[in-house]
């Protein structure tokens, strides 16, 4: 397996390990949810999603990929039996290659035919899919905006006033009319701007709605929706993503609601409730990557509920069920985490383990050797062996395109390795073997697997000494 392989590998190892802890922490607050509805404030039950956000993001729990047994009837009892065992092939099935002997003058030729390893394949299939989630977001947002712009209209003197009044401060959100908006929305990342049908709205009606805006605003719930639309790109293989980022929708609408009545009284409070279902009477459609006063008219009534149903909920409630979610949270990565140690995982730091040092030593060193004479060399094989996670000893069989190389080139080959493995020459061990021989003893063995020089992948090939891989 070569160096790029291994990095997909492990590239591949996080996706899995990451989707993994943030389905475990969603499906357990998707099971809470009913339980908090009416006891904890709107944006508690917001904001304790980003939890799954940061899992989904973050490689808190990359090591709890681990080894299984090779047998292939393996029961998977659990989703993380089967991200283990995903992880596990990928990482051990090597390239295959077909040899299919050709006649060209009488000479026997081997033609070599290339398979990419499971680790390419799953690497390209995922990057991939996240590039074609990724890619049609953002074209639809840029057709959108652009489509927008066109018939963009400044709204009039009294109505720039009120949001100027509202924001405390003039000219930090622009504010216009469209005649193909038919629901008020937030727009922009950099620079926001409240967009409004091109209709009349009562005074009251209009800073309702000018205030719902404002809020979202203000709590950055644009930044979000796009955090969740790349968050849905790099997961887009995992379907409980797409219902997280429906459930933050809808939980952002009503943190937000609460945020703008919770100084409201009674007679505020169904004003607001008129003004939601003035804009759900619209007909409403999905408007990429921006944020709407309603987008769902099926979450009329939970809002109208939870407008008419607001209290203020005591610090110490708050404090409890936040100290409740973090105790959960850090279980459910702690858990991930002893997964890694019983298994052999160091989780100490992102440095590869002894022996994939070794290994990568190894290809690096064939790497280097290949190139210091590339006339003369046509393959090169290094096997290295440690003690206590140091390098003892180098075994280095050199394949040469013509006859055994020279005493100068010896010597150079060994001062190289020397070099590069910072060991005495004297341990450091060189066979040579001519092309022809290596070729014919090919396809008489079936030895252990190698990495084969000028990036041809894996050959089978077995020594003497048994010290080649």
């Amino acid at each position: 397996m070569t160096v790029v392989e291994e990095y997909f590998v492990e590239i591949i190892k996080l996706i899995l390990s990451m989707t993994f802890t943030g389905s475990i922490i969603s499906l357990f607050l998707f099971i809470l949810k009913p339980t908090i509805k009416d006891k904890l404030p709107k944006s508690f039950q917001y904001y304790m999603w980003f939890s799954v956000v940061i899992a989904l993001m973050l490689p808190v729990s990359k090591i709890i990929v681990v080894p299984i047994s090779n047998n292939s009837s393996v029961l998977l009892e659990s989703i993380c039996d089967f991200t283990r065992w995903i992880a596990d092939s990928i990482s051990k099935k090597p390239i295959n290659f077909v040899f299919t002997a050709q006649s060209v003058d009488e000479r026997d030729i081997r033609q070599i035919t290339y398979f990419p390893s499971t680790a390419i394949i799953l690497f390209v299939f995922w990057q991939l899919g996240m590039v074609l989630v990724l890619g049609f977001n953002i074209i639809c947002y840029v057709s959108y905006v652009r489509k927008l712009n066109i018939h963009n209209i400044s709204a009039n003197q009294q109505e720039t006033a009120l949001l100027n009044n509202l924001l405390g401060r003039k000219n930090t959100l622009k504010l216009y009319k469209n005649s193909i908006v038919k629901t008020p929305i937030l727009i922009g990342f950099f620079h926001p701007a409240i967009i409004l049908p091109d209709k009349k709205y009562e005074d009251m009606k209009l800073k309702n709605i000018l205030m719902h805006e404002i809020t979202h605003m203000k709590r950055y719930d644009i930044f979000v929706k796009w955090l969740l639309i790349f968050v849905g790109a790099i997961h887009w293989f995992n379907p409980l993503v797409y219902f997280v980022r429906q459930e933050m929708n809808k939980a952002c609408e009503l943190a937000c609601d609460e945020s703008v009545i919770k100084r409201f009284d009674i007679s505020e409070m169904q004003q607001y409730g008129d003004t939601l279902i003035a804009v759900a009477a619209d007909s409403i459609r999905k408007m990429p990557l921006s944020i709407t006063m309603f987008e769902n008219k099926r979450n009329l009534k939970e809002r109208l509920d939870a407008i008419m149903k607001h209290k203020k909920h005591s610090k110490r409630t708050v404090i409890v069920a936040s100290s409740f979610l973090v105790t959960i949270v850090c279980a459910i990565l702690g858990f991930s985490t002893l997964q890694g140690i019983e298994n052999g995982y160091s989780y100490a730091d992102n440095y590869p383990l002894p022996q994939d040092q070794k290994h990568i030593k190894e290809i690096e060193l064939k790497n280097i050797l290949c190139n210091y004479d590339k006339k003369s060399i046509a393959e090169a094989y290094a096997f290295l062996s440690d003690s206590d996670g140091e390098i003892t000893n180098a075994y280095i069989t050199i394949i040469c395109q013509g006859k055994t190389p020279d005493f100068e080139m010896q010597s150079g080959i060994k001062s190289l390795a020397s070099e590069e493995l910072e060991l005495d020459v004297q341990n450091i061990y060189v066979d040579y073997v001519d092309f022809e021989s290596f070729i014919s003893n090919q396809t008489e063995t079936d030895g252990l697997y190698v990495t084969s020089c000028h990036g041809n992948g894996i050959r089978k090939m077995s020594d003497s000494k048994g010290l080649l891989h």
